[in-house]
């Protein structure tokens, strides 16, 4: 059998398996800072999370954390104003916290 012949069975073998694993559903949790300095969830605990983004849409910096209650400060996160936090692949399936000083302080969340 060619090495050709053996890489077409290998991928004609592989590729339902890939098309299948892409299939993601995105979830939208945007919001707001429901009150100023005090921590809230902004993405629920989810074992299947495979990444996410959390971008600050306000005029102050936001922080997050996935390991504790998030604090203005080390060790949580800082997301300055306009910026992007992304949660990589392998995600953590932990909640996530965020907290910013200000009520109404926007975020848009995707998590998937």
């Amino acid at each position: 059998m060619t090495t050709i012949r053996r890489l077409l069975i290998l991928a004609a073998l592989l590729l339902p398996s890939v098309a299948h694993a892409q299939a993601l559903t995105y979830a939208d949790r945007s919001g707001a800072i429901t009150t100023g300095g005090t921590a809230q969830v902004v993405l629920p605990a989810f074992p299947g999370r495979h990444g996410c983004m959390i971008q600050n849409q306000s005029a102050g910096s936001l922080w997050v954390s996935e390991t504790a209650a998030a604090v203005q400060g080390p060790p949580a996160i800082l997301i300055p104003v306009n910026q992007q936090f992304l949660c990589m692949s392998p995600a953590s399936g932990q909640a996530y916290n965020i907290i910013g000083a200000t009520t109404g302080q926007a975020f848009a969340a995707r998590e998937w």
